[in-house]
């Protein structure tokens, strides 16, 4: 939007208030208003240039007296700015634009509508100014809250656009800093605190943030403070350097203003000093310490904390630290590179950047919180760092602990509070090593034979107070190496010595002596030992003068033996060797010469650079005994034609070189060889076929001799191609040999070539052999001469042979290719090779894309034979349309699921040369298979089930267009319809059918197979028996040719449970069923679904649903409990009003309807509130209600507080009218209506009432009992299952008594039944009196009630003495 409001950024781009302030300046400049503001305002602000604008274009006026860069128009005030303001007031601010120019100016002022600024006088009207007037434009603000304000004022000139920005300053935090604050002098390197109080002045909440610059720092950084409260600031000053410091402290306002309190502080050098300068540690032997003390004095007034250091300066130990990060940063690197590396991480770049960027900054950290406390192997201070108050001094220990032995100097700096330099201490200490020495100086053998081995031994003693390592230095002449010492190395304890084994075995001759030297390790000089003696030499002899070979031939090897002699008394190690022989490799022999094949190894001087070594001998070298004597055979192996005078020279170890010298003569000749035949003819060859030929070759000579045929020279350009299966071999003196040569031709026609022979060792031209033949190709015959494909179906492969039959011995190379570009034939293998004598079939096949003629030409080529040409030609049928899935001429979608839709996608491709032009059209569908039981759901005949998506389409050639085909049906049944695709194919006019795709589908139902249609539970509880939970098994299979994803519910008291019987989880997700699984399930019931002890039926429904179809499986579950139950024929009883002193019985039928035998057993209840025995004084006179009506009480439920047994009457106060129910009179029989107490309907049965008709023996009113009352017999019993029995009631009506009781039978492990004997008591004969009976249906069937023989009366006239019922039926 074009205005805003509450941004600190706007406000400080206006300039509402001035850049940098000192705290009090701040607070005067928010308590001014607007008008004080602007006169206070010294420096004025011009507004900013948006865009210039061209005067010549723009005006008439041509010339202007005001700098291009200058304005032409100048407002005032530059901005216009609100300043403590009260919301809902209107303030007003004129703004003067005064024209500068000497030529009239068009200014027109606009700005954007807002609802806090208003202009006064239309936006974007024109004001012309004459020159040096002006005009003014009044602004109207009207705040909403007390917050910051921007909007802005846009002025359009001939010369210029600009901009005046309107600000309103809103509410202001001001916190009361000190323009200054002044520390003095405070002790260097030393943090010297001043606590302010500062208060918030303003009327805001005041967000802040403090920040001033080294040495001084500021506590808390930034905070949040309410108006008129106050917060303590801690501002520090810890200088490192002497001398004055300044700062600012800047308080940063959240709403953009700086104010800025000047720091100022001296920091000096207080008085602390160290004892003294230098520190000396007496000597000291390696391994060991010492120590000293030197003290640190603080004579200051504060308390000095100090830390030793290695470097004078801080800068020093920074570029440490600096050099440290950098080594530490490289390693690192490598370390992660290494890491990735062998671990074959392969991770981004980054990846890799992070991981190393987080091991930099830890290692970063970790050094620049190192504090580089002095550390050092010699020496060590302790404590290292610490505090010492003032006034006090501090002792440090000085450890020395020398390494080796010299003298050490070590700097060592206190860096220490109130001193700005370093406190240097120069540390010197000289360690000492080990005091080792020989028992003897020098050691003098005398005279020795050469090889003559010699022991000795030297002591070696430790006088020092360490162990002394000592090591022995390796020899550096001939003869100190003949020397051996054991030990060469170990320690001597302090006060011990160690015997040193001397060993000599001399191998120089003369006088020595020679200096051995120990180092001692940290000792600066070795131990030495001198050892003094003469060295004296053996004699020996050859066993003949001379060596004679004779003549020898050029590389056959020839063996003369003699014999040395050792004359001496001591062993005699000797070396054989021959100087003027080579130096070179060793002599090629002929026997390996012969297995060489190169031009390079027969030519004379190929052994290289280097005389090759001709001579050998066995041994060369070795030791002979004293007075002993060792064999020698010396081999000559001559490779050059010359003749030999040589010398055999024998050095003798530690005696000298050519001691001793045997003459060797020798002449080496190279045999001449002879070829019997020059000139071998091979006749007619077939191209590159060997043909084989023998060439004699004759030796006359009484020498052996060497021979070699070599290789032919550039052979990729010769005729034909010579070789040898024994190029090369050894001819006997006097001998011959046949040497098979094979030729290949190469070229057509007559050709001859030269072969060499070389003979090893010559130094003339090899012998040349002529080699002659006659080179011929293949002849090959190609049929049939015309391939003719007839009407093919297009975009099919149709293929026919052609036959390449070779006439010749030699295999024929061919390759074949079409003659025409973008051919519609291939041919397979379009190359390859043709056996002698045979024929190769090639397979030319045609794949045509469009309906019509083609023809081409088949090219053979056969290498070096002539071209052979096949024309072939082929006419295409059938269409050039083709899908990239199975789809005609019958596409079966196999079983499908009804309801559902089936989707076929694939694309149609041209892969003709014409367009078509496709139309696609599909015949009604014909229906089969089981209809839908809904008939509205039926397809209507004629209306196709699936339907094609596009069904018109143009294809160009290679165009690709994607199709669908959908299908879906309400009903199960198998679909068959038929697609017809008709095309105009190019720029034909009548439609051709070019495809027809029957379409089939069979859409079913899922059908579940099920173990059972219906579940049943049957628990019978004994009263000893526990109630548990129950299992069935349950499968399901699906037997329909899909896979099904079912759900199952089921509700409680019933569970679904898998085969271990655990529970299915509630959020389970629906099983898949493939095709012919099953599924096992158990069915779990809980029979203690209900705490009553009554017998029940729970009948639910296992519903099965289906993922894929809305059709549904239930599978019926019924469960029953049956317990020990008994049903009465009423549920309350009435004895009515009898006559004192008699006694009434009535007759009720229990029976055991439950499958169980019911033990049973009678007990009245007794509470003071409902069953009670009251007695009426003087009770009116009345006639007792005819007994012969038939009447039912409602069952009242209350709480017992007392039971009481049924007891017998005794026989006094029975009547034997009791004891034989027959003997009753009829008009004694009353019918009551019995209350169903299960949920079994049964018929209503009758009760059988007798009264009035015994008497007995009147007793006084006093603590009646109800026993003595009502009885009921039989008290307890067994009621077989099934099984019906009569129930006595009797009622002892003593005198003026009105009685009610609750009767409680009692079934062991079932439920208690209650029946309500109910007196109604002396009433007024015309008196109407109500009663409620309620009937609670507590199965889960509903039954229909009716009430017998009911009254004709109604409720507002009853008929005396016959009750009314209402309603009778329901």
């Amino acid at each position: 939007m074009p205005w805003c409001w509450g941004s600190v950024k706007d406000i400080s781009l206006c300039s509402a208030v001035e850049g940098s302030l000192t705290p009090s300046a701040f607070q005067k400049e928010v308590s001014l208003t607007t008008r004080k503001r602007l006169v206070s305002k010294k420096k004025l602000n011009l507004p900013q240039i948006v865009q210039p604008q061209d005067k010549p274009e723009t005006s008439h006026h041509k010339f202007s007296a005001v700098y291009p860069d200058h304005r032409s128009l100048q407002p005032f005030p530059p901005e216009v700015v609100f300043q403590n303001y009260t919301p809902g007031e209107v303030y007003e601010m004129p703004v003067v634009l005064r024209n500068r120019d000497k030529v009239p100016q068009q200014v027109k002022v606009t700005w954007e509508s807002s609802p806090y600024f208003q202009l006064v006088g239309p936006s974007g009207t024109c004001h012309k100014v004459p020159p040096g007037l002006s005009i003014t434009i009044h602004i109207l603000f009207t705040p909403w809250q007390n917050k910051d304000y921007f909007h802005q004022l846009l002025c359009i000139t001939e010369r210029e656009e600009f901009i005046v920005p309107i600000c309103a300053v809103g509410a202001r935090a001001v916190l009361d800093f000190p323009d200054l604050l002044d520390f003095s002098e405070c002790p260097v390197k030393y943090s010297s605190e001043k606590t302010l109080l500062v208060h918030n002045l303003g009327n805001r909440t005041a967000r802040y943030h403090l920040s001033t610059q080294s040495p001084f720092s500021v506590t808390p950084e930034m905070g949040t403070l309410g108006v008129g409260d106050a917060v303590q600031v801690t501002v520090g000053f810890q200088p490192l350097q002497s001398g004055d410091h300044s700062a600012s402290l800047v308080v940063h306002y959240d709403t953009g203003e700086n104010t800025h309190t000047s720091l100022h502080g001296t920091a000096v050098d207080v008085h602390i000093r160290l004892d003294r300068d230098t520190v000396t540690v007496g000597k000291t032997y390696i391994t060991m310490s010492n120590h000293t003390t030197v003290r640190i004095h603080n004579l200051s007034g504060i308390t000095a904390r100090f830390q030793w250091k290695a470097f004078d300066t801080q800068e020093e130990e920074d570029q440490l630290k600096l050099r440290q990060y950098h080594r530490l940063c490289r390693q690192e690197k490598d370390k992660l590179s290494d890491f990735l590396k062998e671990h074959r991480v392969d991770t981004t770049h980054r990846e890799h950047s992070a991981l190393l960027t987080r091991t930099i900054q830890r290692e970063r950290a970790r050094l620049q919180g190192d504090p580089m406390l002095f550390n050092n192997d010699i020496f060590s201070l302790e404590p290292k760092e610490g505090e010492i108050r003032p006034n006090c001094s501090a002792e440090i220990n000085v450890f020395f602990k020398p390494q080796a032995a010299r003298v050490y100097e070590q700097a060592v700096y206190c860096d220490i509070s109130g001193r700005e330099t370093r406190l240097p201490l120069l540390l010197i200490g000289e360690g000492l090593g080990p005091q080792l020495h020989f028992s003897f100086e020098e050691l003098d053998i005398g005279e020795v034979f050469v090889r003559a081995a010699h022991s000795y031994e030297a002591i070696l003693l430790n006088n020092g107070p360490i162990e002394a390592l000592f090591r022995l230095a390796p020899p550096a002449t001939a003869m100190s190496s003949c020397f051996t010492f054991l030990p060469q190395e170990g320690i001597v304890a302090p006060g011990r010595l160690q015997a040193i084994q001397i060993s000599f075995c001399p191998t120089v001759l003369g006088e020595f002596k020679e200096e051995f030297w120990f180092h001692v390790t940290e000792s600066p000089k070795p131990v030495t030992l001198t050892i003094r003696g003469f060295v004296m030499e053996p004699t020996f002899h050859f066993d003949v003068p001379a060596l004679h070979f004779g003549d020898v031939s050029f590389g056959f090897p020839r063996t003369l033996r003699c014999s040395l002699s050792n004359t001496s008394l001591a062993p005699m190690a000797f070396n054989l060797c021959i100087p003027e022989d080579g130096l070179g490799e060793a002599s090629i022999c002929s026997s390996l010469q012969i297995f060489k094949t190169t031009r390079q190894s027969w030519r004379k001087g190929a052994q290289g650079f280097m005389k090759p070594r001709e001579f050998h001998m066995s041994p060369c070298r070795g030791t002979i005994r004293s007075l002993g004597s060792q064999d020698i055979e010396v081999t000559l192996c001559s490779n050059t034609v010359r003749e030999y005078r040589l010398e055999l020279v024998v050095d003798v170890d530690g005696v000298g070189e050519k001691v001793l010298a045997l003459t060797l003569t020798a002449r080496c000749i190279v045999p001449p060889l002879q070829v019997l035949n020059p000139v071998v003819t091979f006749g007619r060859c077939c191209l590159k076929v060997p043909y084989n030929e023998k060439l004699t070759l004759l030796n006359d000579s009484d020498l052996p001799g060497c021979y070699g045929v070599l290789p032919q020279e550039h052979k990729e350009k010769a005729a034909a191609w010579y070789s040898s299966s024994a190029p090369s071999g050894i001819i006997e003196a006097h001998s011959s040999v046949e040497i098979p040569l094979t030729l290949e031709a190469q070229l057509l026609g007559e050709c001859s070539i030269t072969a060499e022979v070389a003979v090893f060792g010559s130094k003339g031209s090899p012998l040349e052999i002529h080699l002659e033949c006659i080179g011929q190709g293949p002849v090959v015959y190609v049929y049939p001469r015309k391939i003719n494909f007839g009407t093919i179906p297009v975009l099919q492969d149709n293929s026919k042979s052609l036959q390449l039959s070779n006439q010749t011995d030699i295999p024929a190379t061919f390759w074949a290719e079409m003659a025409g570009k973008r051919s519609r034939w291939r041919i397979e293998p379009s190359k390859g090779v043709v056996p002698p004598k045979s024929e190769v079939s090639l397979i030319v096949t045609a794949n045509l894309d469009d309906t019509e003629k083609f023809q081409d030409k088949v090219k053979v080529f056969i290498e070096n034979s002539y071209m052979d040409t096949i024309p072939v030609q082929a006419v295409g049928t059938g269409t050039t349309i083709v899908t990239d899935k199975p789809f005609a001429p019958a596409l079966n979608f196999k079983p499908h699921f009804s309801f559902t839709p089936c989707c076929y996608q694939f694309k149609m491709t041209n892969k003709g040369r014409r367009i078509h032009r496709l139309y696609w059209t599909t015949r009604p569908p014909a229906l089969g298979g089981t209809k839908s039981k809904n008939a509205s759901q039926t397809p209507r005949a004629g209306s196709p089930v699936f339907k094609l998506r596009p069904l018109h389409m143009d294809l160009r050639p290679g165009q690709t267009v994607e199709m669908v085909l959908e299908g879906c049906s309400s009903a199960a049944q198998e679909v068959k319809e038929r697609l017809l695709c008709h095309a105009l194919v190019g720029k034909e006019k009548a439609k051709k059918k070019i495809m027809q795709v029957n379409v089939t589908c069979e859409f079913i139902c899922p059908v579940v197979q099920m173990s059972s249609r219906a579940i049943t539970f049957r628990v019978e509880k004994k009263p000893s028996d526990v109630l548990t939970l129950q299992y069935k098994p349950l499968s399901l299979k699906n037997i329909c040719s899909l896979p099904l994803s079912i759900v199952l519910d089921l509700e409680q008291p019933f569970l679904i449970c898998d085969v271990n019987q655990q529970p299915l989880p509630a959020d389970s997700k629906p099983m898949v069923l493939d095709v012919g699984e099953e599924l096992h399930f158990c069915i779990q019931f809980n029979p203690a679904y209900e705490n009553d002890l009554n017998s029940r039926v729970a009948e639910r429904a296992l519903r099965v649903s289906f993922m894929e179809h809305p059709h549904e499986e239930h599978i019926a579950v019924r469960g029953e409990v049956h317990f020990p139950n008994l049903r009465l024929q009423a549920k309350a009883l009435d004895f009515g009003c009898v006559m004192n002193d008699t006694k009434q019985v009535l007759y009720m039928e229990m029976t055991n309807c439950s499958p169980l035998p019911a033990l049973y057993h009678w007990s009245f209840q007794t509470d003071s509130q409902v069953n009670t025995i009251r007695f009426l004084p003087s009770p009116p006179t009345f006639k007792p209600q005819s007994s012969k009506k038939e009447q039912v009480f409602p069952r009242r439920h209350s709480k017992t507080e007392g039971v009481e047994e049924p007891t017998e009457a005794p026989e006094a106060m029975q009547d034997p009218a009791w004891e034989n129910p027959a003997q009753q009179p009829a008009n004694a029989e009353d019918s009551l209506e019995a209350e169903e107490l299960s949920s079994t309907a049964v018929e209503p049965q009758k009760l059988v009432r007798m009264r009035g008709l015994s008497q007995f023996t009147a007793v006084e009113h006093l603590n009646l009992g109800m026993q003595e009352v009502f009885n009921v017999q039989p008290l307890w019993g067994v009621l077989p299952l099934g099984q019906s029995e009569l129930v006595t009631f009797s009622f002892f009506g003593h005198a003026n008594i009105v009685a009610r009781v609750t009767a409680l039978c009692h079934v062991e492990g079932g439920p208690t039944y209650e029946v309500e004997e109910i007196d109604w008591g002396l009433q007024v004969f015309n008196q109407v009196l109500k009663a409620e009976v309620t009937l609670r249906n507590t199965g889960v069937v509903e039954f229909t009630y009716v009430v017998p023989n009911s009254s004709t009366g109604t409720a507002a006239n009853p008929l005396p003495g016959v009750p009314v019922v209402v309603p009778t039926t329901g």
